[in-house]
């Protein structure tokens, strides 16, 4: 991460964000156009083998580990300007900001060297329940629901968390998450790291993430195979899928997806995704959906989120965009062909009782 370039979106994001993160975000900015400060040097050399894609992958990180320090110290001089933490956002968190970065833990540097933002996003975690909707409960079809990078799996329950109308969830034969260091949810500091990843002052964001967290703890103790983490990292994924769920039983299809993952990767490494997610479900045929929501691939401070679906067709894969969503302004605008993409023929046969 060149300076230049984390400057600019931290400007960037300061533009849109509330008072209190672009009160966070100038500061850093301002440090940064000043000089290399201590805290700086130790950010590059923590980056220096990290390659950051999306525009706004580097600095929400930078922010998720300072929300993380905060939440585990009492006595983080953060603290007090976070409402996350008990402290209010109506004084200016600079002063804060300048206490902590003038003398950061090494657990900062180390979070910012090997960590990865999982953030539980309410507004996107049920979109895949469209789709699912209309490609499998029309037809009857059961399926494997399956998420790479899941973190804690919350995206996996959306359809429980946020129902939609006349949506069957007995038609979910496993919940599965795949990522390369599971997030679990008994674990104090995996929690607390889930809720860094939402900013400290959206506090309805948090207060919903914490009754999906509720939700799931609960639902895994009354039944443990409720939802299955598995550590995996994302380029092995598909490899996990054809060695560990069939696909050769016609009464079940599989839907394998992905939120805020695809932004992160070159264009070279989704190409090379892509083919391996399309041949990961060529046994499936008419069985198999890939759904992704994800930022529009190629704009450069994207503020949109796309709902791609993909199915192999005739031996490649076939997409439509299902819809876009503005995050900014919490609108939704569904796109034409997604109904004809999803349909068949004919439900398939009850199965007997």
């Amino acid at each position: 991460m060149q300076k230049p370039d984390f400057i600019a979106q931290l400007d960037r994001g300061a533009s849109a964000a509330t008072p209190l993160n672009a009160a966070l975000l100038g500061h850093l900015s301002k440090e940064l156009r000043k000089g290399d400060p201590a805290w700086w040097k130790e950010t590059a050399r923590a980056w220096e083998k990290r390659g950051f894609v999306a525009w706004d992958e580097a600095w929400t990180l930078f922010l998720t580990c300072l929300h993380f320090e905060a939440l585990n110290n009492p006595e983080c001089p953060l603290g007090p300007y976070f409402p996350s933490c008990g402290g209010t956002d109506e004084a200016d968190p600079s002063v804060g900001l300048a206490k902590f970065l003038a003398a950061p833990s090494g657990s900062f540097f180390e979070n910012l060297h090997d960590g990865v933002r999982r953030a539980f996003v309410p507004l996107r975690s049920f979109l895949w329940t469209a789709p699912a909707a209309l490609f499998f409960l029309k037809r009857e079809l059961s399926f494997y629901l399956v998420e790479v990078d899941a973190g804690a799996g919350l995206n996996l329950v959306g359809d429980l968390l946020y129902p939609l109308k006349n949506f069957d969830s007995s038609f979910i034969s496993a919940r599965i998450g795949l990522d390369p260091k599971p997030l679990e949810m008994h674990d104090i500091y995996h929690r607390r790291w889930v809720t860094a990843g939402l900013m400290p002052d959206n506090m309805k964001s948090i207060a919903e993430l914490d009754k999906a967290v509720e939700f799931v703890m609960a639902s895994v103790k009354d039944d443990p195979s409720f939802l299955q983490l598995v550590p995996c990292a994302c380029d092995k994924a598909l490899r996990f899928i054809g060695k560990n769920i069939p696909s050769d039983d016609p009464d079940v299809g599989i839907l394998f997806m992905n939120m805020g993952v695809t932004c992160r990767m070159t264009d070279e490494r989704y190409a090379a995704f892509s083919r391996s997610v399309a041949e990961a479900l060529t046994p499936w045929g008419d069985r198999g959906l890939w759904v992704e929501v994800e930022a529009v691939r190629g704009e450069l401070y994207s503020t949109t989120y796309q709902l791609r679906l993909h199915r192999v067709v005739g031996g490649a894969l076939s997409t439509v965009v299902m819809s876009s969503i503005d995050v900014a302004a919490g609108k939704i605008l569904d796109h034409e062909g997604a109904d004809r993409f999803l349909s068949f023929g004919k439900p398939a046969p009850k199965k007997a009782k």
